[in-house]
């Protein structure tokens, strides 16, 4: 099939594996290259019949490929920069609609999501460019007749179509971005919420998956489904949708939640594809999100001690380079205040030990000790800071 239409579907598998019609970035003047698409390189090195088996994965009944064809692919050797990612700002580029397969690590593409600001026309043209299968649902029929696929697009024509249609796609893909941080940064606890540092990530998600439903569902259910996609409670016979009642649930008793994927999707919504990406990154459990505490973007990270991405953030410098910085400034600024106190602590120690008799040296000490106590407690908690105990200290030091 040559021309592009609005039936075509994005497909994913384990690990982030998606099949779909993308825009793929060409530099001025130089044809796309042979190869350039990953499916163009396995279809290159598989047999006829190992391909059709493994085109047979993506499309229904979605049948399984054999455990010598998946080493086979993984042998070979696949581009790990799609071109898309390097747009530049030259005019006179140009795009090839092509039917394209990208491996990603679990989360990358939700996180992308995340990050991009779809108010920034540049930002928002790169994921319009990227997830182009998607988008066609808006485009006018006169509009879907022109695109065909393995044709030359100059980087104007795609432009003009990204413009004609940005403000509708701005629109949902903002609305969207907001509902999905709001899971994203529940179930990672990304604000230190209390009531909720004692659970993890799968009693997390489905609280907010079953509490929110209504707002998730238009954006969550479009897709066609072979292998496994569920989660299951313990006691199963909980059925509420109330979020206070499932927190109080999780937080009393031995109960549990487990969310479990052996799954091979195909979608024609971008937004159904991160929801599954997301599913399949809980239940695969070796990473987590955070979000930067320099740049404010979120990233991934095996770490939960990691608070700063590696994003270029000034010159040469990433986030992390700065973090850093911070930190050894905070740390000589924090070893000061704890000198501080450690000073104000001997002092009234000597006091009471020259003044046994005076009993109001011994209240002032055992109070001051005590206070002292649940400021460096709240401090470890995250609840006071540093310049709070500093401030203290200078008002409570006689």
């Amino acid at each position: 099939m040559n021309k592009i239409n609005s039936e075509l579907h994005i497909s994913i598998n384990t690990r982030e594996n998606l099949n779909h019609i993308t825009l793929l970035y060409g530099e001025p003047d130089y044809p796309l290259p042979e190869g350039i698409s990953n499916l163009d390189i396995i279809k290159e090195n598989l047999t006829e019949k190992e391909y059709d088996e493994y085109c047979s994965s993506f499309f229904p009944p979605h049948t399984k490929i054999s455990n010598e064809l998946k080493r086979k692919i993984e042998l070979l050797n696949m581009p790990k920069e799609l071109h898309y990612y390097t747009l530049g700002e030259l005019s006179n580029c140009h795009f090839f609609i092509k039917d394209h397969l990208s491996f990603y690590r679990t989360g990358t593409n939700l996180v992308d999501f995340l990050n991009t600001d779809f108010s920034n026309f540049d930002e928002y043209f790169v994921w319009f460019t990227k997830f182009f299968t998607s988008y066609i649902k808006y485009f006018e029929e006169t509009d879907i007749k022109k695109l065909k696929l393995d044709k030359s697009y100059s980087y104007n024509q795609i432009e003009t179509l990204a413009k004609k249609y940005y403000e509708i796609i701005k629109k949902e893909a903002r609305k969207v971005q907001k509902i999905y941080i709001e899971f994203v940064e529940y179930i990672f606890n990304i604000n230190n919420i209390e009531q909720l540092k004692k659970m993890n990530n799968n009693m997390r998600f489905y609280i907010y998956y079953t509490s929110h439903f209504k707002t998730l569902k238009q954006y969550i259910c479009d897709f066609h489904i072979n292998g496994a996609f569920n989660y299951q409670i313990v006691p199963n016979d909980f059925n509420e949708t109330d979020e206070k009642k499932l927190v109080q649930f999780f937080t009393e008793g031995t109960h549990f939640a487990d969310v479990f994927a052996d799954i091979s999707v195909t979608s024609s919504n971008v937004y159904t594809i991160l929801y599954i990406t997301l599913f399949e990154f809980i239940e695969e459990n070796n990473y987590i999100i955070k979000k930067c505490k320099n740049c404010g973007k979120y990233f991934i990270t095996g770490n939960p001690k990691v608070n700063y991405c590696n994003n270029l953030f000034k010159g040469t410098q990433t986030c992390k380079d700065i973090g850093n910085q911070i930190a050894q400034r905070i740390k000589q600024e924090n070893d000061k205040v704890y000198g501080k106190y450690r000073k104000i602590y001997s002092k009234k120690a000597m006091l009471v030990k020259r003044n046994p008799d005076i009993e109001i040296y011994k209240n002032d000490y055992e109070n001051w000790k005590k206070e002292a106590k649940k400021f460096m407690d709240d401090i470890r908690n995250e609840k006071k800071s540093y310049d709070e105990f500093d401030k203290w200290l200078e008002s409570n030091k006689k």
